[in-house]
């Protein structure tokens, strides 16, 4: 096959909305997917940036002009996206959203038959099918229904997972959907459910003026103060297309997303011994941990969304999940979910009636960090060969980046970003002391490696 420039990163293609993602570009896109999956139903959608209409015509337009019809979801969050693909025969999907970037940015994010992104085969089929820019006219173009809002069969499907309906009613929850499109979702499902619900930065508006779309810890002080002056039971944020979820105890305490996901495993494993995990080499020791305890078996994959979905079915597992937030749990929909996320803590605290802060005590407890250092696209693959030559010999993996297990302590490991100008600095230790000590030796090596 021709080489190419990439287009997708670890999660879609994504740019400055104008400049590196503009119309053109999306309508080649469209027509890209449309070539690739002829005579497929292809359902669009977009979260709610100032930039995503336009890049929804644009994607309209050329899938209308390769034949294929259009399925226009308008705004809608990717995981609902993805299973309304999943459960319509003979389609396909693209998603206008740049998940946690900041408003200036877009992207693309494009969905196979089976309602999950589709795999790195493809990828490499579309970029060459977008770069050649050369398209068969259709004599007859495809037809476009507008669907908006039309997602009861998604909202079925996660109201089959709750555990105990009436305990929900006596919740109070307290969600923080950053101006996003999860707005449309998490919010509405657990008032169905009855719970009691307050919302904040919950009108979908582009520009995020609430607070920064990626919900990291410094970004949820607002929510954290309104559970505790609430007295609420739980505290949910979710990123710009509603597919992670990050969680506040009733404490008030931003809890990693490692540990959530390391206690909807251990929920799940109580019932399911021995079966399948699978997250990314960045993934905390508490995983591992728990799979370890519970007699689960732990598969470990590349970082990114992608990675992960497509092992969960190829494996057969029962749970996929990231430290950013991101649960896939396959009984619904092997993909990202941050509402699916919610229906499976709220079941852990009713099971268990216990208050979230209680459940994850009970959790080994490591110590992480996670850093962001500034390096341009054109520096990362030079930086990461760097790290490789001065690391020699200590290397434990390069399934994605260069990871090294400091033994009896910890681990680190760097990765280019996917998705951004960065290289990813994670560590991980037993202690905070130990935690230090990996952080004094292998932050300057990356800084090196940078400059």
């Amino acid at each position: 096959m021709l080489m190419v420039p990439r287009l997708f990163g670890t999660n879609g293609i994504r740019g400055v909305a104008g400049t590196e993602i503009d119309a053109g570009l999306a309508f080649r896109v469209g027509s890209a997917l449309g070539t690739l999956l002829p005579k497929q139903r292809v359902l669009i959608g977009r979260d709610g940036r100032l930039s995503s209409p336009m890049l929804l015509e644009g994607v309209a337009a050329g899938v209308l002009a390769r034949g294929n019809d259009v399925d226009d979801r308008g705004l809608i969050t990717t995981p609902a996206l993805e299973f309304m693909v999943k459960n319509t025969p003979h389609s396909a999907g693209i998603m206008i959203t740049a998940s946690h970037n900041p408003p200036e940015y877009n992207g693309f994010k494009v969905v196979d038959s089976d309602g999950i992104e589709i795999p790195r085969a493809k990828e490499e089929k579309m970029e060459l099918l977008i770069h050649r820019d050369r398209w068969r006219a259709s004599y007859q173009p495809g037809r476009r229904i507008i669907n908006e809002g039309r997602i009861e069969s998604y909202f079925d499907g996660l109201e089959g997972q709750v555990l105990v309906r009436d305990a929900i009613q006596s919740m109070k929850i307290v969600i923080d959907t950053g101006n996003g499109v999860a707005a449309l979702t998490t919010p509405t499902l657990l008032r169905r459910l009855g719970a009691r619900v307050i919302g904040i930065n919950d009108v979908i508006d582009g520009e995020f003026p609430g607070r920064n779309s990626e919900p990291r810890p410094e970004n949820l002080g607002a929510l954290s103060n309104i559970v505790r002056e609430e007295k609420a039971d739980l505290g949910i944020a979710h990123d710009g297309d509603g597919d992670r979820a990050i969680f506040v105890d009733e404490t008030g305490i931003v809890q990693p997303g490692d540990r959530t996901l390391a206690l909807v495993a251990d929920e799940l494993l109580r019932n399911h011994p021995r079966a399948n995990i699978v997250t990314p080499i960045n993934t905390s020791m508490v995983v591992s941990e728990i799979a370890k305890k519970r007699k689960g078996n732990l598969i470990l994959t590349k970082v990114g969304s992608i990675e992960v979905s497509r092992t969960v079915v190829k494996v057969g597992a029962l749970l996929g999940g990231e430290e950013n937030g991101g649960i896939f749990y396959a009984p619904h929909h092997p993909v990202r979910d941050g509402t699916m996320a919610a229906v499976l803590v709220v079941n852990a605290i009713i099971r268990n009636g216990r208050p979230l802060s209680k459940l994850l005590d009970r959790l080994p407890r490591f110590h992480m960090v996670k850093e962001k250092i500034p390096c341009k696209e054109e520096a990362k693959d030079h930086a990461i060969n760097m790290l490789r030559a001065s690391l020699k010999g200590r290397i434990s993996s390069t399934l994605d980046g260069i990871r090294v297990d400091v033994e009896g302590r910890g681990w680190a490991l760097v990765r280019a970003s996917g998705t951004e100008p960065l290289l990813r600095l994670y560590a991980e230790a037993k202690t905070e002391d130990q935690l230090q000590e990996i952080l004094d030796e292998f932050r300057p090596l990356v800084l090196n490696a940078v400059k």
